[in-house]
């Protein structure tokens, strides 16, 4: 079933090639192609399982419909918070593997350790900014497509702006509901998980 659709630079990585060898093989018929409304050349997941099969060339698990962990960390420097925000995705996402850290450095590190398929991000945070880690997370090739969700208590005409900005994916004042925060990681997250 096509779920989901890679451009040339994705299907480089998973194949070890340069992109425009990705080009050339769409070019010569090997992968069937289509194109954006911008014009980028992107080929279904099925598409892409057929030719890593017919070629030889290992298939990664989100291919083979393994989706590998669901991975969370919530990152903020209240543990009373962190620990209400993975009791409430706990109660809907149960299959979920929860990681917390307390400021933007630890947080920095585990989401490079990790690759977390949703951070829950606080903005004003120790060390390094929330926004920086945003930005950082945004700039990372291999980290870029990770859901982000940020939250705050702090001027949010302010820093909700800002942290969309930075690359956040959505932005949830501060105090938020239980059922508020799981609403909104579910739009988030891959169907796969959900």
């Amino acid at each position: 079933m096509k779920t989901k659709a890679y451009g040339t630079h994705a299907i480089a990585r998973i194949c070890h090639v340069t992109p425009p060898t990705v080009g050339r093989w769409i070019e010569e018929g090997l992968m069937p192609s289509f194109s954006t409304g911008g014009g980028h050349r992107r080929v279904w997941d099925e598409d892409v399982l057929v030719f890593l099969k017919n070629h030889n060339i290992p298939v990664p698990p989100e291919l083979n419909g393994e989706s590998g962990p669901l991975r969370i960390l919530v990152v903020d420097d209240e543990e009373r918070l962190r620990k209400l925000v993975i009791r409430s995705l706990r109660r809907g996402l149960p299959q979920g593997e929860f990681h917390e850290a307390a400021d933007g450095f630890e947080a920095g590190k585990k989401i490079s350790e990790l690759v977390p398929a949703l951070v829950v991000l606080d903005l004003r945070l120790p060390g390094i900014d929330g926004t920086k880690v945003c930005e950082a997370v945004r700039a990372d090739e291999k980290l870029k497509d990770i859901a982000i969700l940020a939250i705050s208590g702090y001027d949010q005409e302010t820093v909700g702006p800002e942290a969309l900005a930075a690359g956040a994916d959505v932005f949830i004042p501060k105090p938020f509901r239980p059922d508020q925060i799981l609403s909104e990681v579910k739009k988030l997250l891959p169907r796969a998980f959900v």
